[in-house]
C-alpha cells in the first residue's frame, strides 16, 4: 500500500546516513572482523533501531544475522541489551528504558544490601555478590545480555575458580512473551548454577504509536516550535486533577504516550543439586506468579523469594567449597537474613519509568519529525571512489596498500548517498546504493531483515 504521508515526514535522515558512515569506519578500528564479509543492509537496519529512529518499540528481531554482522551490531549497540542465537541467525536487540529496568532496579538494592557481607577470613578467600545490569555473557554458539545477573566471584585472587551465576532477571515491556521465554530456555540450558530466574512482564493498554503527520499531536506540539523540558512536557498532560499514577494514562496534545494495562512476576525456583529450572513448568511448587499492577498481589511471590534466598545460601555454601573452604551455614544465615521487598515501593518506581518512557517518546518522535531542523533536503553524496584504487582497512582497523580486493567497507560509506528525492517512495536514480531513510526504513516495516512483534 503507497505511503499516503507527505514527503516531509520520510525525508532522507541526513544526520542519521552521517552518523552510520563515522560509526563503520570507527567500528573496524575496534573489532576483528574482514570488512569484504559483512552484510551491511543488516548492520545499517541495525544502526537505525539503536540510534533511536522508531522509539515505538522496545525490542526488534533480527534474523539472517552472521557472526559477523553480530560483531558490527554489538559494537554498536554498546550497553544494548541482545541475544545473540548463532545456529538461528537470530539476534534479538532490546533498547534500555527506565520503565523496564525500573522492577529490576529496587531487586537489585536489595539483593545487594543482603549479599554484601558474606563471611570471610584473612589470607583465605574473599567472596562477593555482584548484582549486573546489562552484562554480556559469552557462550560457543550464543551471546545473552540479560537485563540483570547476580553472581558470585572470589576476589582474593588465591584460585581461579570461575564466577557462578545464581540469578538471572528480565523484563520484557511491549514484547513478544514467547521470545523472552526462548531467551530464558537457552541461558538455563548454559548456566547449570542458576538457581532463580525472574521474568517480568510489563502490559501495555494498546500497542504505542507515533503521532501521524497532520494529526491533533503533530499539529499541537509544531506549534510550540521547540523541544519541551520533561516538566512542561507532563504539566501539559490531559487530567490534572490527580497526580500522574499507574492507573492512568498520559495523554498530551491528544496522543496517549503511555498507558500501562498490567504489570505481572514470574519466577522459578530450584534447589542446589536438583534439576535445571524448566521455564515452561509452571504452577507447581517451583515456580509462581504474582501481579504488581493494577493490584499488588505478590504474597505466593514474596513466599518464592524466601526459598531464594535459601537457595542463595546453599550456592554460597557450594562455592566455598569449589575454593576448598567451610563455613558454617549459620554463619552465612547470619550476614544475609531474610529478603523483604516492599511493592508499593516498586509500584513507585515504576511510576516514574512510566514518566520517562512518555517524555523519552515524545522526545525522539519531535525531533525525528517535527522539528523544522529535520525537513532539510540537503544532499550528502561520498565520492565514488574507483573499487580498485580504494584503500583497503584490515580487520584491526588499519589503512593497508592492498589493491587486489575491493573495500567493501569504503563501497558500503560511498553507497551512503542521500539525495533530494521527487517523491517520498522513489530513490533517487543513482548508480549507489540510497540510504533510506523514510518512514518505511524507520518504523521497520517492509523489511527482510526486521519482524516486528
Amino acid at each position: 500500500m503507497p505511503d499516503t504521508r507527505s514527503s516531509s515526514q520520510s525525508s532522507p535522515d541526513i544526520d542519521t546516513s552521517k552518523q552510520f558512515a563515522e560509526v563503520l569506519q570507527n567500528v573496524f578500528r575496534s573489532i576483528d572482523v574482514n570488512p569484504d564479509n559483512v552484510d551491511y543492509g543488516i548492520c545499517r537496519r541495525g544502526f537505525q533501531y539503536i540510534s533511536g529512529a522508531n522509539r515505538a518499540k522496545q525490542m526488534e528481531v533480527f534474523t539472517g544475522v552472521g557472526p559477523n554482522e553480530f560483531e558490527v551490531i554489538s559494537a554498536i549497540a554498546e550497553d544494548r541489551s541482545f541475544a545473540f542465537l548463532k545456529p538461528s541467525k537470530v539476534l534479538i536487540v532490546k533498547m534500555p528504558s527506565t520503565l523496564h529496568e525500573a522492577p529490576l532496579d529496587k531487586l537489585k538494592t536489595v539483593l545487594e544490601r543482603k549479599l554484601n557481607y558474606l563471611p570471610s577470613h584473612p589470607s583465605r578467600s574473599v567472596v562477593c555478590t555482584n548484582a549486573h545490569m546489562n552484562r554480556s555473557i559469552r557462550f560457543d554458539n550464543s551471546e545473552f545480555v540479560p537485563d540483570m545477573l547476580l553472581s558470585l566471584r572470589d576476589i582474593s585472587e588465591r584460585t581461579n575458580e570461575p564466577s557462578m551465576f545464581l540469578l538471572i532477571g528480565e523484563c520484557a515491556f511491549s514484547q513478544n512473551e514467547a521470545i523472552l521465554r526462548d531467551k530464558l530456555k537457552k541461558i538455563t540450558v548454559e548456566l547449570p548454577d542458576l538457581v532463580v530466574v525472574m521474568m517480568i512482564v510489563i502490559q501495555e493498554d494498546t500497542p504505542f504509536n507515533l503521532p501521524q503527520q497532520k494529526s491533533t499531536a503533530w499539529e499541537f506540539f509544531k506549534s510550540h516550535g521547540t523541544l519541551l523540558s520533561q516538566k512542561e512536557f507532563l504539566t501539559l498532560c490531559t487530567d490534572l486533577s490527580e497526580p500522574i499514577c499507574l492507573g492512568k494514562s498520559i495523554t498530551i496534545g491528544g496522543h496517549t504516550w503511555c498507558h500501562l494495562a498490567a504489570v505481572e512476576y514470574f519466577i522459578w525456583v530450584r534447589e542446589v543439586g536438583g534439576n535445571l529450572i524448566d521455564i515452561n513448568n509452571s504452577g507447581t511448587d517451583s515456580s509462581m506468579r504474582g501481579m504488581l499492577f493494577p493490584e499488588i498481589r505478590m504474597g505466593e511471590v514474596d513466599a518464592m523469594f524466601d526459598k531464594a534466598i535459601s537457595a542463595f545460601k546453599d550456592s554460597i555454601v557450594l562455592f566455598f567449597e569449589r575454593l576448598g573452604e567451610s563455613f558454617e551455614t549459620g554463619e552465612i544465615d547470619e550476614a544475609i537474613g531474610q529478603l523483604k521487598i516492599s511493592w508499593t515501593n516498586c509500584q513507585g518506581r515504576l511510576t516514574g519509568g512510566m514518566k520517562d518512557m512518555a517524555y523519552d517518546r515524545y522526545q525522539c518522535w519531535l525531533q525525528k519529525y517535527v522539528l523544522p531542523r529535520h525537513k532539510r533536503k540537503l544532499s550528502i553524496v561520498l565520492p565514488d571512489i574507483p573499487a580498485l584504487s580504494r584503500p583497503c582497512l584490515d580487520a584491526r582497523g588499519g589503512n593497508s596498500t592492498q589493491t587486489t580486493r575491493t573495500n567493501t567497507c569504503v563501497v558500503a560509506l560511498a553507497s551512503l548517498t542521500v539525495a533530494p528525492s521527487h517523491s517520498s517512495s522513489s530513490p533517487s536514480p543513482c548508480s549507489s546504493e540510497v540510504l533510506s531513510s523514510s518512514d518505511d526504513a524507520i518504523y521497520g516495516t517492509g523489511d527482510v531483515y526486521i519482524r516486528e512483534i
